[in-house]
C-alpha cells in the first residue's frame, strides 16, 4: 500500500477541524502583530509568516491528495476555493488603502500605493517589493500593503502545488514522499546560497520560501507511525516551546530565510504532526485563542494598514506611538478583523447560492481591472496632485526627479535603459568628453546643474552613476564580488584609458560610509594627471522632508513656508567635512582638487534650511530637490572653468 493511501489518521485529515492548527494561526498572527507594533520581547515575531507557510503547505497538500485519492480533484474547484478564501477580504483592504492614500499620500507615494495595490491583487507584490528597499528597513513602515508579499508567495505556491502533486500521483506515486523531500532539501540549500551571496535577497521570493511550504507538504504525504498519548504530548509541548522561543529570541539581524528558519517551521510541523491531544487541547483550545485563529487571516490583513495609518497620523503631531497608542491599534485591528470575518469572509464562503464561483470570478476580475485602470490613470497624471491642497502640492513637486538622461542612471544591478556604455552630457558636438560624473544617486542628483555648467563651458562629459554605489578604485585583476564593484572597475578603466577625460566630478552618500576608499581614488586620479571636483556631505535631516512638511501642513490646515533644523544636529556631517578637508589639504592648496560645500547653500551658523520660501530643498530624507541642486550650477561652472584653465 502506498504512503498516500495510508493517510488515514485523524491528524492527517484536513476535513476534520484541527484546533491545534487554528491555535497555530493565532500564535503566528499575534507574533507578527507584536513584532510590527514594537512589543518588547518579540524580536522574532516576523517568523509567524513562516509558520503560516508550513500550515498552508500541509492543508493544501492534504486537500489535493484527499480529493485525488477519491478521484474527485478539480483544478477549477481548487483555484476557485483559494480565490474565495483569499481575494474578497484582500480586495476590501486594498480599496481602503487606496482611499486613505487619496487624502494623505503625496503624488509620488500614491503612484507607489497604486502599484502595490495592483501587485497585491495579481499576487505578485513580493516581486514588486523585492525591487524596493528591504522588509526590515525603516522606509517599509510607510507602505500600507507591504504585508501582502506573503499572500503573493502563497498565491504562487497554490499555482504550483496541485500541478506538482497530480503529476506525482500519476507518474511517481510510490516516490512522492522521497521527491517531496528532495524539493524541500534543494529549496533549503538554494535559500542558504542566495542569502550567502546576497543577504536578504531571497526574503520575498517563492524560490527561497518553497521549502517551508514543503515541510507541510511532507507531513501530508507521510503516514506517521501511531504515537501513544505521552509521545504526542511531548511532541506538542516541544513544538510549542520552540515556537515561542523563535518568536522571542530570533531577530532581524539574522539572514532570513536561512538555517535558523528551521526552528519556527519545524516547531509548527511538530504541533501539526502531534495532532489533537488531551494536554494540548487544554492549552491550545483556549476560547480567545481559537477565536483569534478564526479571524487570523483578516487580522493579518488589517493590522499592518492600521499600524501605517496610525503612525502617519501620529507623525503629524511630531511624536512616536506610546504604549496606549499601540494598545489602541491592537483593539482597532481586532475590531476590523472581526467585522471583515463576519461580513466579508463568512458570507462569501458560506452563501454559495449567490456567491457562485462564476460570479466570484467575474466580480474579482472586474475589481482587479478597475484598480488596474485607476492605477494607470494615476500614473498618467503624475499621482493626481489635484487631490491635495495647493500648499501641499508644493511638497509633492519636490519629490519628482527631473534630471536629464534618466535612462542612463544605472539600477542597483548595474542595468540601465540606455544602450550606450556611458551617456554624454553637456555639448553634444564636443570632439570627446572631458568630464566624468561618477558616483551613486547622490552624485546623479546634480546632473542637471553639472550638464548646464558643462554646456556654458562648451565641454561634454560622461554619466557614470549607479544606485547605492559609491565611486571606488577597482583594479583590473581584482576579484569582483558585486555589481557595484564591476561597475566601478568599468568606470575606473574607462577614465584611466581616456586621456581626454581631464576632470572627474565625484559625489556620494556620506553618512555611515568608510571614506578611505574615496581618498585613495582621489589621490590615484590626481597621480594620473586628472583634476577632481569633490561634492561634500549634505546636511542630514533624519526624515523624509516633503513627507514631514506635507503632514505638518495638513495638520495645521494651512501653508508652512519654512522648516529648519539646528546646525548643532549636523555634527556627524560637519566632522566628515573637516576630516576630508584635512586629508585633502595639500591637493586643495595645489588646485588639483576643488571642494564644493553644500552647507554654504543650505545652512548658516545656527540652522540648516530644509524648506524655505515655500519650496523644499530635499526630495526625500537625503537627496536634494531639483530646484535646490540648481543652486550649485555656478559652483560647477566655476570649478570646470578653473580646471580647464589649469590643463
Amino acid at each position: 500500500m502506498s504512503r498516500i493511501s495510508q493517510v488515514s489518521l485523524p491528524q492527517m485529515q484536513s476535513s476534520d477541524f484541527r484546533f491545534e492548527i487554528n491555535a497555530l494561526r493565532a500564535f503566528a498572527v499575534l507574533a507578527v502583530m507584536a513584532y510590527h507594533f514594537g512589543v518588547p520581547g518579540f524580536s522574532g515575531g516576523f517568523t509567524g509568516v513562516d509558520v503560516f507557510f508550513v500550515i498552508s503547505g500541509f492543508l493544501m497538500a492534504s486537500q489535493v491528495l484527499s480529493a485525488s485519492e477519491r478521484d474527485a480533484f478539480s483544478f477549477a474547484s481548487f483555484y476557485s476555493s483559494r480565490l474565495r478564501r483569499i481575494f474578497p477580504a484582500l480586495f476590501v483592504v486594498v480599496v481602503v488603502c487606496l482611499v486613505w492614500g487619496w487624502f494623505f499620500d503625496l503624488p509620488k507615494d500614491y503612484i507607489n500605493t497604486n502599484r502595490h495595490a495592483v501587485s497585491a491583487l495579481f499576487f505578485v507584490s513580493n516581486i514588486a517589493f523585492d525591487g524596493e528597499r528591504g522588509y526590515f528597513d525603516a522606509a517599509a513602515h510607510t507602505k500600507s500593503l507591504l504585508h501582502t508579499w506573503s499572500l503573493a508567495v502563497e498565491g504562487q505556491f497554490y499555482i504550483f502545488l496541485p500541478v506538482f502533486l497530480i503529476l506525482m500521483q500519476r507518474f511517481a506515486k510510490r516516490y512522492l514522499f522521497l521527491i517531496t523531500g528532495i524539493v524541500l532539501l534543494v529549496g533549503c540549500v538554494w535559500a542558504l546560497y542566495i542569502n550567502h551571496v546576497t543577504p536578504g535577497k531571497g526574503f520575498y521570493l517563492l524560490s527561497c520560501r518553497i521549502w517551508e511550504f514543503f515541510i507541510g507538504v511532507m507531513l501530508a504525504t507521510y503516514h506517521m507511525r501511531k504515537l501513544n498519548a505521552a509521545a504526542r504530548n511531548l511532541l506538542s509541548i516541544s513544538g510549542l516551546v520552540f515556537l515561542i522561543g523563535s518568536f522571542c529570541l530570533i531577530d532581524a539581524s539574522i539572514p532570513w530565510p536561512g538555517i535558523w528558519t528551521l526552528i519556527p517551521t519545524l516547531a509548527a510541523a511538530m504541533l501539526i504532526a502531534a495532532g489533537n491531544t488531551d494536554l494540548t487541547r487544554k492549552l491550545l483550545g483556549f476560547w480567545p485563542l481559537q477565536r483569534v485563529g478564526d479571524i487570523s487571516y483578516s487580522l493579518y490583513l488589517w493590522h499592518w494598514p492600521v499600524w501605517v495609518f496610525s503612525n502617519n497620523m501620529l507623525s503629524m503631531s511630531g511624536r512616536a506611538p506610546y504604549w496606549v497608542d499601540r494598545l489602541g491599534m491592537l483593539l482597532l485591528s481586532l475590531l476590523l478583523a472581526s467585522l471583515s470575518w463576519r461580513f466579508v469572509e463568512q458570507p462569501i464562503r458560506k452563501q454559495r447560492q449567490w456567491w457562485t464561483s462564476k460570479r466570484l470570478v467575474f466580480l474579482a476580475s472586474v475589481g482587479t481591472l478597475s484598480v488596474f485602470s485607476f492605477g494607470l490613470a494615476n500614473v498618467a497624471v503624475n499621482g493626481m496632485p489635484f487631490r491635495l491642497p495647493i500648499y501641499v502640492q508644493r511638497a509633492a513637486e519636490a519629490t519628482f526627479i527631473n534630471t536629464p538622461r534618466d535612462e542612463c542612471f544605472r539600477r542597483g544591478d548595474s542595468t540601465k535603459d540606455a544602450s550606450e556604455q556611458f551617456c554624454v552630457f553637456g555639448v553634444a558636438s564636443a570632439l570627446s568628453p572631458e568630464l566624468a560624473l561618477w558616483g551613486d544617486s547622490h552624485a546623479n542628483q546634480y546632473l542637471t546643474a553639472v550638464s548646464d555648467a558643462a554646456t556654458r563651458n562648451n565641454v561634454a562629459g560622461i554619466i557614470a552613476t549607479q544606485s547605492a554605489c559609491s565611486a571606488k578604485k577597482i583594479e583590473s585583476n581584482a576579484i569582483i564580488n558585486s555589481a557595484c564593484e564591476k561597475f566601478n572597475q568599468e568606470v575606473y578603466q574607462y577614465i584611466s584609458s581616456h586621456a581626454a577625460i581631464k576632470t572627474v566630478i565625484l559625489g556620494k552618500w556620506w553618512a555611515g560610509i568608510d571614506n578611505a576608499p574615496l581618498l585613495t581614488l582621489i589621490r590615484d586620479l590626481v597621480s594620473q594627471g586628472k583634476k577632481v571636483v569633490l561634492i561634500g556631505a549634505l546636511p542630514s535631516p533624519g526624515f523624509d522632508v516633503p513627507e514631514r512638511w506635507s503632514k505638518q501642513q495638513i495638520s495645521a490646515g494651512q501653508a508652512i513656508d519654512s522648516m529648519v533644523i539646528p546646525m548643532s544636529s549636523q555634527s556627524p556631517a560637519l566632522a566628515i567635512r573637516e576630516k576630508m578637508m584635512s586629508e585633502l589639504l595639500p591637493l586643495l592648496q595645489t588646485g588639483s582638487v576643488i571642494y564644493i560645500d553644500p552647507f554654504k547653500h543650505l545652512c548658516d551658523h545656527e540652522k540648516c534650511r530644509l524648506v524655505e520660501d515655500g519650496s523644499s530643498n530635499f526630495r526625500d530624507e537625503s537627496h536634494l530637490s531639483h530646484s535646490s541642486t540648481m543652486r550649485f550650477m555656478p559652483d560647477f561652472e566655476d570649478a570646470i572653468r578653473k580646471m580647464e584653465a589649469r590643463q
